[in-house]
C-alpha cells in the first residue's frame, strides 16, 4: 500500500523556529521541514491539524519530493471531506481496491478529471508526477469554480486566471509545466481551504487590518542575536498591503552605509525596506552571508514585518551589492516562488536548482574585477532557465545601463544590464561601483511586476 499522505496523522513535532521579540513561532510540523519557507510550514501545520495531511511512517514529510496524480487527489479530497465508496472500476489502471480509488473515482464522477485515452482503454496514470497546471485545474474544479477549459498548448490558462482573480496563488510564483513538490501542493490546498472557509486573502499578511505594532528589529536566529534597519512607507495604511524590499550589504560595507548610498529610501518611498546586518568576522573589518544560516534570518525578518504590519506577500523583493548581490541572488533562488524579484549590482550566485521562478534585474560592469563578468552571466542563465525564458533579448530601459530584456517570460522577466559606468562620483575609477540610476531602475522594475 502506498504510504504517502498516509491515513494516520503522525504526532506533530512542535519546535519553534526561532524565539524572537514579538514574533509568534511557526510550528515545525515535521523534522525535515526546518529549512522550508515558513509559509509552507504553516500550510502543512494547518492541514495536519485538520487531519488532511500526514507524513511517512518514519515521521518525516519529504517536502521537496514531487507529488503524483493519485497523491494530489487524495490531498484535495481529504481537505474537502471523505469521498464516497468505490462502486466499480473508473479507469483501467485504477483497481477498485487501490488506496487511491475512492479519490480518483470521486473526481471522475464530479468532472474534475477525464483521464488519458490509450487505445481502447482510458487510463488515469496515478503514479505520474503531477505538474502545477494539472494540480491547479483539479483544485479549482474541486472547490466549485466552473471553468471553460482552454484549447491546445495553453489549455490551463483559464484555471490559472481563476486563481489570480481570487488572489489564491499568483501565476508568477510557478511554472505551469513544472512538477509540484509536497510542500507546495500542501500550500496550494491550504490556500483554497483558508480562502473558502476562513475568507483569508492570501497576499495580505497577518498584520493587515490590525493595529500596527512596531516590528522588532532585533531577532534571535539560531541562538544568535541579529538585527536589521527598517524604513517604513511614507504613506502607510494598515488595510492596504505595501511591498517589501530586503536589501543586503556587501563584504566591506555595513547596513548603515548601504542604506545611505543605495538610494532606495528615496526612490522606494512606498515600500517597507529592511536592511539586515550580516555576521562580522573576528576583527569586525568585513562581513559574511551564508546559506542556510542567513536564509533563516531572511525568513524571520519577513515573518516579523508581516505579522506587525500589512505587507503584500506577493511583492517581496530582494536587492544587493557585491557580496550582498550574491546573497540576494541566492535568496531569490532558494526562495523561488516566494521572492517576486531580485535586483543586484556586481554579484552572482552558486545556487543552480532554484525552488521556483523569480524575476531578475542584473547589473554588472564587464570590467569589474571584483565580480568577474562570466559569473553573473552564468547566474543570468540560471535565472533564464528557472523562469522558462527564451534566449533572445532586446534593448530596454534604462538605456544608460545598457539593459537587455529577455523574451518569452513576461510573468518573470529577466533584465541583463552590462553597464559601462566605471567611476565614482568623485571621478575615482571603480567598476564595482553602485552606478548612478541603479535605485531608480530597481524600483521601476519592481513597480512593473
Amino acid at each position: 500500500m502506498h504510504k504517502r499522505f498516509a491515513w494516520a496523522v503522525f504526532a506533530t513535532v512542535i519546535i519553534s523556529l526561532l524565539p524572537t521579540s514579538g514574533l509568534s513561532a511557526v510550528p515545525l510540523p515535521f523534522p525535515d521541514m526546518e529549512q522550508s519557507w515558513y509559509g509552507y510550514r504553516d500550510s502543512v501545520s494547518y492541514l495536519q491539524k485538520k487531519g488532511s495531511i500526514s507524513g511517512y511512517s518514519d515521521g518525516l514529510f519529504h517536502p521537496k519530493d514531487t507529488v503524483n496524480r493519485a497523491e494530489f487527489l487524495k490531498l484535495v479530497f481529504r481537505s474537502r471531506g471523505t469521498p464516497e465508496p468505490v462502486t466499480g472500476e473508473c479507469f483501467a489502471d485504477v483497481p477498485a481496491d487501490a488506496w487511491f480509488a475512492p479519490f480518483v473515482c470521486a473526481a471522475k464522477r464530479r468532472g474534475i478529471i477525464r483521464g488519458y485515452d490509450v487505445g481502447s482503454r482510458t487510463l488515469f496514470k496515478p503514479e505520474q508526477p503531477i505538474v502545477f497546471a494539472e494540480a491547479v485545474k483539479m483544485a479549482v474544479l474541486a472547490y466549485g469554480s466552473e471553468i471553460s477549459e482552454g484549447s491546445g498548448e495553453y489549455w490551463y490558462k483559464p484555471y490559472v486566471a481563476d486563481l489570480d482573480r481570487q488572489h489564491i496563488l499568483r501565476s508568477s510564483s510557478y511554472i505551469p509545466w513544472a512538477p509540484i513538490s509536497r510542500e507546495r501542493a500542501a500550500d496550494l490546498i491550504a490556500r483554497f481551504v483558508r480562502h473558502t472557509e476562513d475568507r483569508i486573502i492570501a497576499n495580505h499578511s497577518p498584520g493587515c487590518g490590525k493595529t500596527e505594532r512596531n516590528a522588532a528589529t532585533t531577532l534571535t536566529v539560531g541562538g544568535v542575536e541579529r538585527s536589521y534597519l527598517l524604513t517604513k512607507p511614507a504613506r502607510y495604511e494598515s488595510t492596504t498591503p505595501a511591498p517589501l524590499i530586503i536589501a543586503f550589504h556587501g563584504r566591506t560595507n555595513s547596513n548603515e552605509q548601504v542604506r545611505k548610498y543605495f538610494g532606495l529610501d528615496r526612490s522606494a518611498d512606498g515600500y517597507f525596506i529592511a536592511y539586515p546586518a550580516a555576521i562580522p568576522n573576528a576583527a569586525y573589518t568585513s562581513f559574511s552571508w551564508s546559506d542556510p544560516r542567513d536564509i533563516a534570518f531572511f525568513d524571520v525578518i519577513v515573518q516579523e514585518i508581516a505579522e506587525s504590519t500589512c505587507i503584500d506577500m506577493d511583492r517581496i523583493f530582494v536587492a544587493g551589492h557585491s557580496l550582498g548581490a550574491w546573497f540576494s541572488n541566492t535568496v531569490a533562488c532558494v526562495r523561488g516562488g516566494v521572492v517576486r524579484a531580485s535586483a543586484t549590482v556586481g554579484g552572482s550566485t552558486t545556487q543552480k536548482n532554484c525552488a521556483g521562478p523569480s524575476a531578475a534585474l542584473i547589473l554588472n560592469n564587464p570590467k569589474d574585477a571584483s565580480s568577474s563578468h562570466t559569473a553573473p552571466a552564468a547566474m543570468r542563465d540560471i535565472r533564464l532557465q528557472a523562469n522558462a525564458c527564451g534566449g533572445r533579448s532586446n534593448s530596454t530601459d534604462p538605456e544608460a545601463l545598457s539593459c537587455m530584456l529577455y523574451e518569452d517570460c513576461p510573468e518573470n522577466p529577466v533584465v541583463w544590464c552590462p553597464h559601462t559606468i566605471d567611476t565614482e562620483r568623485d571621478g575615482t575609477y571603480y567598476p564595482h561601483v553602485w552606478p548612478k540610476g541603479a535605485a531608480e531602475a530597481m524600483v521601476k522594475f519592481f513597480d512593473g511586476l
